[in-house]
């Protein structure tokens, strides 16, 4: 490391920030860090640290393992130039929607178009019934009263036929996504969990889609983001495929992949992921495309990460990943060795997490240590 990122990253891994005030506190943060519910989402205290230990003022960042977009929205927060990706459209909504700004006059109009489409919805033949039995722990139509499930729906089909491309259409989906299940009033389901979809229990009350999205659309606008603030960009993508052009000459690559020993993505998503698109063939083969399922068999599907990270970083850049050991893997320094044939110097260290906050779910894994490989 250079000696200003040395000193830097010294005082970082002393300190650890992220464990001490504010930064310790479970909602430190931008408010739309939590736009949408996501389970094993990094602290965005870590995000902002490594993103203001390892990018230059006015820098350039790409996360390939961007999920619900911590990292890069960390980014665009702090003045930086900052990129993100990641395989599953779920992610790429709600990244699209915080790392960009839009309004909230666009806003209304496209929950306009939204509520003509539900009003006057013509369902293809077996669509309601088909989704009607649908689901995991429970089908989707035990998760909500009639009419509201008649109602989301018809935005699934209106999301279907008008896929969302602008930064107002991102923000509508991403925070409709996130109501669709919970424990909290705005949710539309019966008592669930925001996180994870455990099945539901109590009444089904009637809960109006739109007036619903309204209300978290309009609050997520309303917040303020700093005048340094520079719009990012998501691309939707399998990062260990070929990488977009415009990921060039970038000062940090900063990700947190999927953890060896973490809870399944699809099935911890499956209601949001099913309302992007999903239908039952797709949790039977999409699943397989993901890192979480492909790293079981075997690690070299980073192989192709590390090349092209070393291909588009500028001299003198740095790759950053947070990673999880647990008892079954250690992922840093299973990683740590396939990283030598690319970098010339391959840094782990760890963290322990035993006393990490569970929010209310019972299984995380098994993960005992967060580790740090730092690659140059």
């Amino acid at each position: 490391m250079t000696k200003y990122i040395d000193s830097k990253w010294s005082k970082f891994y002393r300190e650890l920030p992220h464990k001490e005030l504010p930064f310790s506190k479970k909602n430190w943060g931008h408010p739309n860090h939590s736009l949408c519910s996501y389970q094993g989402k990094l602290k965005p205290a870590i995000a902002y640290h490594l993103v203001r230990t390892f990018v230059p003022q006015g820098g350039t960042l790409f996360d390939p393992f961007a999920g619900v977009g911590t990292i890069p929205f960390e980014g665009c927060l702090n003045g930086k130039h900052a990129y993100g990706m990641d395989i599953s459209p779920l992610a790429y909504y709600v990244s699209s929607a915080k790392m960009q700004r839009c309004t909230i006059d666009d806003c209304h109009a496209i929950i306009e178009r939204l509520q003509e489409f539900i009003e006057n919805v013509h369902f293809p033949r077996g669509y309601v019934a088909r989704n009607s039995r649908f689901g995991f722990n429970k089908t989707l139509a035990e998760y909500y009263n009639d009419q509201t499930f008649r109602e989301i729906l018809a935005a699934r089909l209106f999301f279907q036929q008008n896929e969302p491309q602008t930064t107002a259409e991102m923000m509508v989906i991403a925070s409709l996504l996130h109501i669709l299940h919970g424990n909290r009033p705005y949710a539309l389901s019966r008592k669930s969990h925001p996180i994870v979809p455990y099945a539901p229990t109590g009444e089904a009350v009637y809960k109006n889609l739109i007036e619903k999205v309204t209300e978290k659309v309009e609050r997520s606008v309303a917040e303020p983001y700093p005048r340094c603030f520079v719009g990012g960009q998501m691309f939707l993508g399998d990062s260990t495929a070929a990488w977009p052009d415009e990921l060039n000459q970038l000062d940090a690559i900063i990700t947190s992949p999927p953890f060896f020993d973490s809870t399944r993505f699809y099935l911890a998503n499956w209601i949001r992921l099913w309302f992007t698109g999903w239908d039952e063939p797709d949790f039977n083969l999409r699943p397989a495309q993901y890192v979480d399922e492909r790293q079981k068999e075997s690690f070299n599907v980073y192989d192709a990460v590390f090349q092209q990270a070393r291909e588009r970083l500028r001299a003198g850049g740095y790759f950053v990943m947070h990673l999880g050991k647990s008892d079954k893997c250690d992922m840093g320094q299973v990683l740590q060795q396939r990283a030598r044939h690319w970098f010339n110097r391959a840094r782990l260290y760890d963290e322990d997490v035993a006393e990490c906050a569970k929010f209310g779910i019972a299984d995380l894994g098994t993960v005992t240590s967060h580790q740090y490989l730092i690659m140059e």
